[in-house]
């Protein structure tokens, strides 16, 4: 899995600071900004940190952040924004039960095979009372079986209720998508993902872009105090 984001891992990089990606990049910036808060210098862990691109919104928010990602490309991009970041699976962090007070995972649900076994390594290497952000394509109106048009509508083709990885579609677009390809994840699936691991949903939010239908959605979770 990780050879194949280290083959776009650079196209990547320029897509998401400079290039068509920029704004859902921000908008997606914003979103961490109002669902994780201040970290006062607390460790804060990118999951599935890619190229680094949103850990200057994690710094700029007071966290100290180390990332951890498939691709050993895109962790030696994150590597030169100053981050500590190692080479790992999801689903098999390299960390200690209760090591970080955050965890962050910023447009990666779509990326994963299966959710609740990343959301069961979150819980276990966050410290009681500790934060889960999620910010990623929105469930309803971001997946793959969405049809945008150049009025801002959209229209959900059948396929939205298939939890399953999309490796050819018309949909998928000129983004990373149709490079990599996709995994639909229905609203339900990663609800149940996150509170199935144990953790306590406490709020969720909609990007505030210009589009009259939201394309991001946040959600934040916390590991409750022991």
């Amino acid at each position: 899995m990780g050879q194949r984001y280290d083959e776009f891992a650079d196209w990547y990089a320029g897509y998401v600071s400079s290039g068509a990606g920029r704004p859902f990049a921000r908008s997606a910036d914003r979103l961490l900004h109002r669902l994780l808060g201040p970290g006062d210098d607390r460790l804060c862990l990118d999951l599935g940190c890619g190229g680094g691109a949103h850990v200057p919104a994690l710094t700029g928010l007071g966290w100290r952040v180390i990332g951890v990602d498939v691709s050993a490309r895109q962790v030696e991009l994150a590597r030169r924004t100053g981050v500590a970041a190692i080479v790992a699976s999801a689903d098999d962090l390299p960390l200690a039960d209760q090591s970080v007070d955050a965890v962050a995972t910023i447009m990666t649900t779509t990326d994963f095979d299966a959710l609740p076994p990343v959301f069961a390594e979150a819980r276990r290497v966050l410290r009681p009372g500790g934060r889960l952000v999620v910010v990623a394509a929105h469930p309803c109106f971001g997946g793959v079986f969405v049809e945008h048009d150049s009025r801002g509508r959209r229209i959900v083709h059948p396929g939205y209720r298939r939890h399953e990885r999309v490796e050819e579609h018309p949909l998928l677009g000129d983004g990373i998508r149709s490079r990599v390809g996709v995994v639909n994840v229905p609203l339900p699936e990663l609800l149940n993902a996150v509170t199935g691991a144990g953790l306590v949903l406490g709020e969720t939010a909609e990007d505030d872009g210009d589009e009259p239908v939201p394309v991001l959605f946040g959600l934040a979770a916390d590991r409750l105090p022991e």
